[in-house]
């Protein structure tokens, strides 16, 4: 474990951001982690997976980072139908899914191409094409900071809905550190989730009409590249903004009033809203300013198109979500993770 003083996290960040850490470790074992709270007791800390979540919104960050490098993976059991399997926070996701899928596994598969590591994805519960974490994840192995324990959260307990877990919550936020996460998975491809309209279309597109695993990941693969930006290429950290929900009723008044706005139902009572209609409602498609700006394929991702700071990127989201609730009178959330 080497300490590293006034770092530079431009590479740790998808954004492309050139913000300083007064100090940097990447840590690779519970020991580890005991040694820096040993060390730096009172100074803020902020744990780091792959950056393709978070944006800096100053160009200096006073505390210590923390580059989350404990990795592994493996079955922990299985039968004839399901896999248990537990990976460790530092695991690369994508990595991870194509992991799986290799051993014979079902139920990640929707989840591939997404960046992150495997400690970030209950954070946020991803999703993609019609599959969530929560669909597969059985508990989180977390270490307690105040209480130097480690802790293990059930799916329950984890609270997962849409973009969410308890993680996020005020009280819980940087009190726990995620150090593995258990999914329980098929042994069988019989139930692929192909229901997504995208991945549907997509696989017409390549004459597929009974799609095998590998078609599916072909599909998604092939839709990513067409509307996602490179990050190696374009600062980004992809969608920028969740998608708002809304009643049935409220989102049946607002289509009335601007009939292009699209959503689809979650639920008998819920409507959730896309964020790239909106945001193409109020006119700001392949809108620029400065250098950031919206991706001109895809309304809901924000990128930097040379040397933004996080502060003008930041300040261009604000400007979004001030016109789409004067307009609609919805709030837009973020979902990257914004660090002050």
């Amino acid at each position: 474990m080497f300490i590293k003083k006034n770092f530079s996290l431009k590479k740790f960040n998808t954004f492309g951001i050139n913000v300083y850490a007064r100090y940097f470790v990447e840590v690779k074992s519970i020991e580890d982690i005991q040694k820096i709270f040993d060390i730096y007791p009172y100074i803020s800390k902020f744990f780091l997976g792959n950056g393709s979540n978070i944006l800096f919104i100053k160009d200096y960050y006073p505390g210590i980072v923390i580059k989350m490098g404990m990795k592994g993976k493996k079955v922990i059991k299985e039968n004839d139908d399901e896999a248990i399997v537990q990976a460790y926070a530092g695991e690369n996701w994508d990595e991870f899914v194509n992991w799986t899928i290799k051993k014979g596994f079902s139920g990640l598969e929707n989840l591939s191409f997404i960046p992150g590591t495997v400690g970030a994805a209950p954070i946020q519960n991803i999703g993609a094409y019609g599959t969530e974490v929560k669909d597969t994840l059985i508990k989180v192995q977390a270490y307690e900071i105040d209480n130097r324990k480690i802790r293990e959260f059930t799916r329950k307990e984890c609270q997962l809905t849409y973009r969410y877990s308890c993680f996020k919550h005020p009280y819980y936020r940087n009190k726990f550190l995620i150090l593995s996460v258990f999914f329980i998975l098929r042994k069988k491809y019989k139930q692929l989730n192909t229901s997504y309209v995208e991945i549907q279309k997509e696989l017409e597109n390549i004459n597929v009409k009974t799609p095998t695993i590998n078609d599916l990941i072909q599909a998604i693969f092939n839709i990513r590249q067409k509307k996602l930006p490179n990050p190696k290429k374009i600062g980004n950290a992809g969608s920028f903004f969740t998608n708002p929900i809304i009643g049935v009723l409220d989102f049946k008044k607002l289509k009335y009033q601007y009939p292009d706005i699209t959503g689809y139902s979650i639920s008998n009572q819920k409507i959730k809203l896309s964020a790239n209609s909106l945001i193409e409602n109020i006119g700001w498609k392949g809108k620029k300013i400065g250098n950031v700006g919206i991706y001109e394929k895809k309304p809901i991702i924000l990128v930097n198109y040379g040397k933004a700071s996080g502060m003008e990127i930041y300040s261009f989201s604000e400007k979004i979500m001030k016109n789409i609730k004067k307009k609609f009178g919805i709030l837009l959330s973020r979902e990257v993770n914004v660090i002050p």
